[in-house]
């Protein structure tokens, strides 16, 4: 669709700080014609930084930054120090196969067989595995993620898969520098709701879509076990439950501990079934759908240890797709547990359709 990044730049990016469009490439920036705000910019990998100047401003944003580049060496550094065009490939069929195997959002709400000639957005592309695998299908891809290391991370491993052009943003969710209605399909895999304004990058979702174009989208279920069972007494014996709202206390207590820093994890959302509807109410809702369940949601210490021991002792191994995503191979759940991933599971996947007309009106189906 736009071989040429320059083409590329003036047909779909648009300013962060004053939403002009029509970026202009010049050597290594991007320069808006209304307000003459530059972006640093490299032609050559498509990729360029494209925050307004607030953002540097904004602490919670700048701790958002921190504690994802943090988790981004944590589970991509040294794989992509040893990426090359080969191995890579390998390392994305073997991504598909899991993927397959845990019923994920990737495998079945994306309609991968479909995405040839598409052009898909992902919010949040972490190392870039899942843009990859829709690159294999012959979609362009386009990633914008707040953190740079993960978005250059999935910008460069895109660069050595072999299909149509893509291109990759250091972006604020929130803000996104592309212009209305620019691609087919959003995609965004548990990402939104660690932004510091989830409805806020919904709406842009909903914006940067063509009329009739998908958000296949997951975000945290609030009816789970390991939200009730695990986070939630956590929270109570941490005394976090009492110091911070919501969001923040479940964000202090997922997605792991800093390693290279000490900032942790700002935001975390979860949504019963009705405040999804609400989420996306803008929005013809296809599909939404309960998944991610496993014996280790509970809060027991060193259950998942214990789960992986067992595991071992029957002979069943971690599968090796995972090492693109989540740094190590991946022990994905048994069917027992994905049967009971529809009930107890973590994972809202949902399917929505831009209205052909947006009115602002429009409401679930």
């Amino acid at each position: 669709m736009f071989d040429d990044f320059t083409a590329f730049a003036k047909a779909v990016l648009r300013c962060p700080s004053c939403d002009g469009d029509g970026l202009a490439l010049s050597d290594k920036w991007l320069k808006c014609p209304v307000c003459d705000e530059k972006f640093a910019a490299d032609p050559d990998m498509r990729f360029a930084t494209l925050l307004p100047p607030s953002v540097q401003g904004d602490a919670a944003k700048q701790n958002i930054q921190k504690w994802w580049g943090d988790l981004y060496e944590q589970l991509y550094g040294e794989t992509d120090r040893n990426l090359t065009t080969e191995n890579l490939a390998e390392m994305v069929d073997s991504f598909e196969d899991l993927m397959k195997i845990r019923r994920h959002l990737a495998a079945v709400e994306m309609p991968l067989a479909d995405l040839a000639g598409k052009h898909v957005l992902e919010i949040g592309p972490g190392g870039g595995g899942h843009s990859c695998l829709f690159k294999k299908y012959g979609a362009q891809v386009t990633v914008a993620d707040i953190t740079p290391e993960r978005a250059l991370s999935a910008t460069r491993k895109l660069s050595l898969m072999t299909g149509p052009d893509s291109a990759g943003f250091n972006a604020d969710g929130e803000n996104l520098p592309f212009r209305d209605n620019s691609f087919d399909i959003v995609y965004s895999n548990g990402v939104l709701h660690h932004s510091e304004n989830t409805d806020k990058c919904i709406d842009e979702v909903l914006r940067v879509l063509k009329p009739g174009g998908m958000a296949v989208i997951m975000l945290y279920s609030r009816y789970s076990a390991i939200f009730w069972l695990n986070i939630a007494p956590r929270a109570l014996l941490t005394g976090e439950l009492f110091r911070w709202p919501e969001a923040q206390w479940i964000g202090r207590l997922t997605e792991g501990r800093p390693k290279f820093g000490t900032t942790k994890n700002p935001f975390t959302r979860v949504y019963s079934k009705a405040e999804m509807r609400t989420a996306f109410h803008r929005f013809d809702i296809r599909s939404l759908r309960k998944s991610s369940f496993q014996f280790d949601n509970f809060a027991f210490p060193k259950l998942s240890q214990l789960r992986n021991a067992v595991f071992r002792m029957f002979g069943r191994k971690p599968h090796p797709g995972g090492v693109l995503v989540y740094g190590a191979p991946y022990q994905p759940e048994t069917k027992l547990e994905l049967a009971l991933g529809p009930v107890a599971g973590f994972s809202w996947n949902i399917v929505a359709k831009k209205p052909d007309q947006d009115d602002g009106n429009t409401t679930n189906a």
